[in-house]
């Protein structure tokens, strides 16, 4: 009986022993395996947002501000009219119609109809006519009105182009209206006709 005692001791340590040694044994393995990295988690990438273009402003024409675009056609047609103020293949023409080489604040384009009209009855768009009577150029001023328009383009001459144009100015002073070319006989009769409230200088009118 004491052998089979001590047998089944010896043979329960060991098992004990072994349930212990076990579960530390598969902590250890389960700390010292390595834990499989989380994936990275894509943020969402924002679209960018679609904003409908200005349809008031053309591709490739980002600057399109009417007050912009004012200021530089008015630069353009002044720098137009310098150079027929003082003498183009144009403004040097003096014989037939063409359209105002003027195109300045007195301007009209509805009544262009009207000045081919009186220019044509006046002179037969003759721009030199008159010689050696009282009645000169395309639209027949008197010398007293061909000085009294260059007092009065003056001002505007002098905003437009500078001490140069008034200097022209003053030398068309004393000059009658047939020696000057086609663009300062435009500015005058435009300037005359004043929209309207000067028309009483051309009787003409009447037959237009």
């Amino acid at each position: 009986m004491r052998k089979m005692g001590s047998f089944g001791t010896n043979a329960v340590l060991p098992t004990l022993i072994l349930a212990l040694i076990l579960p530390t044994t598969a902590a250890l393995a389960e700390e010292a395996a390595p834990v499989p990295a989380a994936e990275p988690v894509a943020e969402p990438v924002a679209e960018p947002a679609v904003v409908d273009g200005d349809a008031a402003i053309p591709v490739g024409d980002e600057g399109n501000d009417p007050a912009a675009n004012s200021a530089l056609s008015r630069q353009d047609r002044i720098a137009a009219e310098t150079v027929h103020a003082f003498g183009s293949r144009k403004s040097n023409d003096l014989m037939g119609y063409e359209p105002s080489l003027y195109q300045g604040k007195w301007h009209m384009p509805k009544r262009e109809k009207l000045r081919k009209c009186i220019s044509k009855a006046e002179s037969r768009h003759h721009y030199r006519a008159g010689r050696g009577g009282f009645y000169r150029g395309a639209y027949q001023f008197s010398p007293a009105l061909a000085r009294g328009v260059t007092w009065m383009m003056q001002p505007e001459v002098r905003k437009e182009m500078g001490k140069d144009g008034v200097r022209l100015i003053k030398k068309l002073r004393k000059k009658p209206m047939n020696k000057w070319n086609r663009y300062w006989q435009d500015r005058a009769f435009w300037t005359i006709w004043a929209k309207g409230t000067g028309k009483k200088h051309w009787p003409t009118r009447k037959m237009c």
